[in-house]
């Protein structure tokens, strides 16, 4: 049902971090925690960039491109919840005595293991299909007039497999062996990545964008774990986190102008000068002018924005919270 689709994205945004901290709060702070992040932070930030908000109107109001674009979530719900557990893990403790010892002899990571590969391969085929699903049910996305629904899936697809692919070859190459979890972990990555741009890019650009989501996941596991030293069981900073802010960034690259003409009430009439020019980055399709770096800033702004309330209310509320009950 199309009206079921955003109360998914509102607890997709709330279960990131509660996964992540599940070990390292009560449950009535992990409950609390859902409940200003469904209540308080996600409505807030929606309105700024889905509701017409301030977010939304940097095109209009300070000639920042098309202003903020989030087109399914790479920000309003996988950065948002990245985030919010990042502010989490530290207000909680920096790390658990889960996390593995340093070794003096720098000997190679270990992967996650998986005690049951059928069922994440099985769950990351049912993840696509799902996304896939929530985009074309949801008419905050699809009720914008001239977006294009066959470049959508097609672009999903791609980076869906462009993330699981370079996952998989990049743990072959650093360990000798494939690793299923990782390849699934990096399906994942490319979705979130190419949720902010799905229906702005050519699909040779969204398996770009698929991929460099897949080589950040395992980069990003490690340096979160290993040299920040933060206990992410879930992989919830580098998975959503990480992979919401590149393709939110990748939208300012390689948008190429062909759609989202009049996006966020810019350029209805016409953008730089060229009838028909919608969201444009850097690389533009041919009769197009770039649109860098005003995109890139509205881009960079609501990624600040998003980052700093995420952080700072979630590191104010665990804190609070957690020596509340303590007490």
């Amino acid at each position: 049902m199309p009206s079921s689709s955003p109360n998914c994205l509102v607890i997709t945004a709330s279960l990131i971090p509660l996964l992540t901290l599940r070990k390292r709060a009560k449950s009535l702070v992990l409950v609390l925690g859902a409940l200003l992040i469904a209540a308080v932070l996600y409505p807030s930030v929606g309105n700024w960039v889905w509701g017409g908000g301030w977010l939304a109107n940097l095109g209009l109001n300070l000639e920042l491109g098309h202003g903020f674009i989030d087109f399914a979530g790479s920000g309003m719900v996988h950065l948002l919840g990245g985030v919010i557990a990042l502010g989490g893990i530290v207000a909680l403790g920096f790390r658990s005595p889960s996390l593995p010892p340093l070794q003096a002899e720098r000997e190679p990571a270990r992967m996650p293991p998986v005690h049951l590969p059928l069922l994440a391969i099985l769950g990351s085929l049912l993840l696509l299909v799902g996304w896939l699903g929530l985009i074309f049910s949801n008419p905050l996305y699809m009720s914008n007039e001239g977006v294009p629904a066959s470049l959508i899936a097609v672009n999903i697809v791609l980076a869906a497999g462009g993330g699981a692919l370079v996952a998989m070859l990049y743990t072959w190459f650093a360990t000798g062996g494939a690793d299923v979890l990782m390849a699934a972990r990096g399906l994942a990555a490319g979705l979130v990545a190419i949720s902010a741009a799905g229906p702005f890019v050519p699909p040779w650009a969204a398996l770009i964008i698929g991929a460099v989501a897949g080589l950040l996941l395992p980069l990003g596991i490690y340096f979160v774990e290993y040299l920040l030293r933060l206990d992410d069981p879930a992989a919830a900073i580098a998975t959503h986190g990480l992979s919401g802010l590149w393709g939110l960034l990748a939208l300012a690259i390689f948008a190429d102008g062909r759609y989202g003409v009049g996006w966020n009430r810019v350029g209805a009439e016409g953008y730089l000068g060229i009838a028909g020019q919608g969201v444009s980055g850097y690389f533009v399709a041919p009769g197009f002018q770039l649109d860098l770096p005003n995109q890139l800033y509205a881009q960079v702004v609501g990624i600040a924005t998003i980052t700093i309330v995420a952080f700072v209310s979630a590191w104010a509320f665990f804190k609070v919270l957690s020596l509340a009950v303590k007490t």
